[in-house]
């Protein structure tokens, strides 16, 4: 590293390692190269800290209980204790800010908008780096508001997630998610039997699990030589009895399900990859299914037609079992010729607009573009 890096202090939310913050912990060793200094404050006690611990990262945090919405303000440890926390933790992060002195503040999602809001109180930089489709409303309103009055930058991960985001003429600039390119692609089989689809993502309503499920059910009853596979677990929270109910149905059709599993290992086995989302601002798996060479199947919604472009895959209408159960069935007859041509057409997408070195530079230019931002405002 060089001497004289500047320091980021990255804000996730997660409690576990999810899409949002795997994506700045994949960047963050390109931005190194090119001279930044990362830490990291994160939810803590949780898995992610203890995970960020493990890999030698210089990282932070404390108890965090922020969100919006009145059904997250009934989540545990309730609404009382929920409200009450937010004070002491913000005060801890204004502390933290302060001791460390970070040029810039990278809030890792609109989630974090809070402790953007604390970070520039305190003196630093600050970007909101927005990994989702904000929604409208009165909650949606107030985050772009707050995005474009209070911090001096804005990011989002994709054309559709930047549209959520415009503010008054003003739009994010698009830092697009990435994937590390294998250095091979997956085999291509000749004739498989049966046709290996599989999909990863939380079981959740925003990922379409159940619309897989509906299309499975279809296929399966039908006699199609058709093997499906998901590979996530149950989303918590308030949908945990759906996503079982979800499962149960999937056991029955005779779907396969695995919570974890290493995601390049199991896409060596699978003859294509489906992803039925109803919101997907920039999924990373579908990128580390086109990295690896695979044919694969999108929802036509949010930033998943940014990813496919004529020639790598198919896209489907969004909510809608049947046509998916249809692509599912083109992709499964096409030859082995052509299914290798859509994976190599995958694969030089993601070389030409998904790769890490790309996403380096974006994030680079949105962070040189908050510092002179804030450089204004104080002058």
């Amino acid at each position: 590293m060089a001497s004289g890096a500047r320091e980021v202090l990255v804000v996730l939310h997660e409690h576990t390692l999810g899409g949002a913050s795997q994506s700045v912990l994949r960047v963050a060793p390109k931005l190194e190269e090119r001279g930044w200094r990362f830490a990291f404050w994160v939810p803590r006690p949780s898995p992610l800290h203890d995970d960020l611990m493990g890999r030698g990262l210089e990282v932070a945090g404390a108890p965090r209980h922020i969100d919006f919405g009145l059904r997250a303000l009934l989540a545990p440890p309730g609404a009382f204790r929920r409200a009450a926390s937010w004070a002491p933790y913000l005060r801890d992060f204004r502390r933290f800010v302060r001791a460390r002195r970070p040029e810039l503040v990278h809030a890792n999602s609109v989630t974090t908008v809070v402790e953007g809001l604390a970070g520039r109180r305190s003196g630093a930089a600050t970007l909101m780096h927005c990994h989702e489709v904000v929604p409208r409303g009165l909650r949606g309103a107030a985050i772009r508001r707050s995005a474009w009055t209070r911090l001096d930058g804005v990011a989002a991960v994709s054309g559709a997630s930047a549209d959520t985001l415009a503010w008054k003429g003003r739009r994010p600039a698009v830092v697009y998610e990435a994937a590390p390119i294998p250095p091979h692609p997956v085999a291509i089989r000749d004739r498989p039997s049966p046709f290996r689809i599989g999909m990863v993502g939380a079981v959740s309503r925003r990922k379409g699990s159940d619309v897989l499920v509906d299309a499975a059910e279809r296929l399966l009853a039908s006699g199609d030589d058709i093997q499906i596979e998901i590979v996530g677990a149950p989303e918590p929270g308030r949908d945990a009895g759906w996503a079982e109910r979800v499962l149960a149905r999937a056991r029955a059709a005779g779907v396969t399900h695995t919570e974890r599993a290493d995601v390049a290992e199991r896409m060596g086995r699978w003859d294509g990859f489906v992803l039925p989302s109803r919101r997907d601002p920039c999924p990373i798996a579908m990128l580390e299914a086109m990295a690896a060479g695979l044919p694969v199947i999108g929802a036509a919604v949010d930033g998943i037609p940014e990813q496919i472009a004529p020639g790598c895959g198919f896209l489907v209408e969004a909510d809608a079992p049947l046509h998916l159960a249809a692509a599912i069935r083109r992709i499964a007859a096409l030859g082995a010729p052509e299914r290798a041509r859509m994976g190599r057409g995958a694969r030089a997408r993601v070389a030409a607009e998904f790769s890490l070195d790309r996403q380096a530079a974006g994030l680079e230019a949105a962070y040189e573009a908050a510092l002179r931002a804030s450089w204004e405002r104080r002058s």
